[in-house]
């Protein structure tokens, strides 16, 4: 005899839903939107939906709805769990493709852009642009960067297209400087996102070309008429990343009264501050924009982990998380005294990830909130010979202001007098890191039009001959074309030889905030500089010049070994972003601390701070570490 509970599959075993589950799947409101938790199975409902709508009626027209590719490939996923053949009136896809799309009817020699090159050369003529306004009338409000931040430009891009900014300023009076000062808004991106906007459009005003975002955006821009949807059924996934844009369209999608609506989002995972905020018992607004009466449907009990882990969100979360007492997780919270101490706990927790059944112990998943701190924990795992991966995160030796310092600190060991010609022990990438670094501050602006190609080249050879990076610092080679001022970079390499014995010491003898200076960046972008390059030179006390190339090289070839042999690494580090939506056997989240993490935030934005933590633990599905600092320890969230 089958139980209430079980969903019949294609697949002959069936699918046991929770009492929750079972009470959406079977739900007969008009629109509804499921309030998750995480890991409670809110995808696999709305799949459930789905089938249990074709089977109600076959022919029945149904939109699947995701905010990210992974939402659409986690969809189909869990279809192919429940049903043998997907029917070809199912459709799953992003808001984006699908807004895509129903621009490509309205005309089909409409152009999309994908390529990175071109959108970075109109981000920089954008920035051309915005000097000749500023030519013809100066604001002293702008802070003018030598090149465009292609990652922040479209951080900022996304945002402003999310959120409608150009339509709110215009709403607010059309005083762009003003609205960005009370929504704490950087201006100088504001006016290069006004110029980039304006090139986007032909001399007749219409649209030249959509890259990624443009599209719904188009969609959200539009008179409120609705949109073409034959649907008898939408679905939503990953409802807590929709912003004001998306919900435009959304409304306009779900004009039909016939068409019924479904939506699905763990609202707590809302760290996207461009998404309709419902925090703080706020979910009505999200229900109010949406053209009918919606009802909320509860989803709390996790299928992700057990007991041990809902009881520590709730210790800081008053949300109410269930587990199955069927399922086994462990949580450890251990306090730590300084940064170093807090690493130490972290080699202890690898550490302790024992094999079973003679199988390879999963990595240590590590989330961390500020990119920064990755370095010192990527250093301290080669330093015991094991392997750290980065995702979302940069290498720290690949960042350009520090590859320009290893380059520095190479070539100034190059006047030894019994030095002799081997290849560098920097490996090409982080040579063409390191001339990139070089041309942007030597220089304080790269020509990335005609420069790009040449770099892969140049740095093959200056790791085959080295001598060629001594040239080049001191304004030999042709690229530097007699434009740039390297004095400061022949300063350094004329430095005491002695000082190749003390990594630090020669760092800190040097004049190396000057080779930053003549560089003109925005303040937060010098901040997160000075931040990274002090966290390099605290790193390496202690070391000889050789020996800090050494460590380098060997973290590079353990990785590029790992990489080809396809055996995991012992630590994944990552960012809180690309953690979202994943789960890991075991994770461990360091540096603990009101102030740091959750970091300091103006109060308006204290409700992303307290999301990002809530999605850092809610990864685990087994054993779960909370490093948490022995002075400062994080109270309770307010509901």
């Amino acid at each position: 005899m089958q139980r209430t509970n079980a969903f019949p599959t294609d697949h002959g075993q069936p699918l046991m839903l929770t009492t929750e589950q079972q009470a959406i799947v079977h739900s007969q409101a008009a629109s509804a939107i499921i309030a998750a938790l995480a890991g409670t199975g809110k995808t696999t409902t709305l799949a459930c939906c789905a089938v249990q709508a074709l089977r109600a009626q076959p022919d029945a027209r149904i939109l699947v709805l995701a905010h990210s590719r992974a939402g659409v490939q986690a969809f189909q996923h869990r279809l192919r769990a429940l049903v043998h053949q997907v029917p070809g009136q199912l459709q799953v896809t992003t808001l984006e493709r699908w807004s895509a799309r129903t621009l490509r009817q309205r005309d089909a020699g409409v152009r999309f852009v994908a390529d990175p090159v071109e959108l970075r050369q109109q981000a920089q003529q954008a920035l051309l642009e915005l000097e000749a306004q500023l030519q013809r009338q100066p604001d002293e409000r702008i802070s003018m960067p030598a090149e465009v931040d292609m990652q922040a430009f479209w951080t900022f891009n996304r945002a402003a297209k999310k959120s409608l900014l150009l339509q709110r300023v215009q709403d607010a009076g059309g005083d762009l400087a003003a609205f960005c000062e009370e929504h704490l808004l950087d201006y100088t991106l504001a006016r290069i996102f006004c110029a980039y906007e304006r090139l986007r459009l032909d001399t007749c005003g219409d649209v030249r070309y959509y890259a990624e975002g443009d599209c719904t955006y188009a969609l959200a821009q539009e008179e409120g008429d609705p949109l073409p949807a034959p649907y008898d059924l939408v679905l939503f996934d990953e409802m807590h990343d929709l912003d004001l844009a998306a919900l435009t369209v959304l409304r306009r999608l779900l004009h039909d009264p016939a068409t019924r609506f479904l939506g699905a989002g763990d609202f707590n995972q809302h760290i996207d501050t461009q998404a309709w905020s419902v925090f703080r018992n706020q979910l009505h607004q999200l229900a109010d924009f949406l053209p009918q009466t919606t009802a909320t449907l509860p989803l709390t009990q996790s299928r992700r982990f057990g007991p041990a882990v809902a009881q520590a969100v709730n210790r800081w979360f008053p949300v109410g998380m269930q587990a199955s007492t069927k399922r086994y997780s462990t949580v450890y919270q251990w306090s730590y005294q300084d940064d170093a101490d807090c690493i130490r706990q972290l080699l202890q927790a690898q550490a302790s990830l024992s094999a079973r059944d003679g199988a390879t112990p999963p990595p240590l998943t590590v989330i961390l909130r500020h990119p920064h701190e990755a370095a010192a924990l990527e250093w301290a795992v080669a330093a015991t010979g094991q392997v750290a991966s980065l995702h979302g995160l940069p290498h720290f030796y690949e960042e350009r202001e520090l590859a320009l310092l290893l380059g520095l600190m190479y070539a100034h060991g190059l006047q030894a007098p019994d030095w002799k010609s081997s290849p560098c022990p920097l490996g090409p990438q982080i040579l063409e890191r390191f001339i990139d670094g070089a041309l942007y501050f030597g220089k304080g602006r790269v020509d990335t039009r005609q420069e790009d190609s040449d770099l892969p080249t140049m740095a093959a050879q200056m790791h085959q001959h080295p001598q060629g990076i001594w040239r080049f610092l001191i304004g030999e080679h042709t690229a530097q074309g007699g434009r740039r001022n390297f004095a400061a970079f022949g300063n350094f390499l004329h430095l005491q030889l002695a000082l190749q014995d003390n990594a630090q010491a020669l760092l800190q003898q040097a004049d190396v905030w000057g080779l930053f200076a003549a560089t003109p960046m925005p303040h937060t972008e010098a901040q997160r500089l000075r931040t990274r390059v002090q966290g390099f030179i605290d790193l390496v006390a202690g070391l000889s010049v050789p020996q800090v190339l050494q460590q380098i090289a060997s973290m590079v070839q353990r990785r590029q070994r790992l990489q080809h042999t396809g055996q995991p690494p012992h630590f994944q580090i990552l960012s809180i972003e690309q953690a979202k939506g994943q789960e890991f056997e075991a994770v461990a989240i360091p540096f603990l601390a009101p102030g740091r993490f959750p970091a300091p935030v103006p109060h308006a934005l204290a409700f992303v701070e307290r999301n990002r933590l809530y999605v850092a633990m809610t990864r685990a599905r087994q054993r779960l570490w909370l490093l948490e600092d022995a002075r400062h320890p994080i109270q309770a969230f307010e509901a």
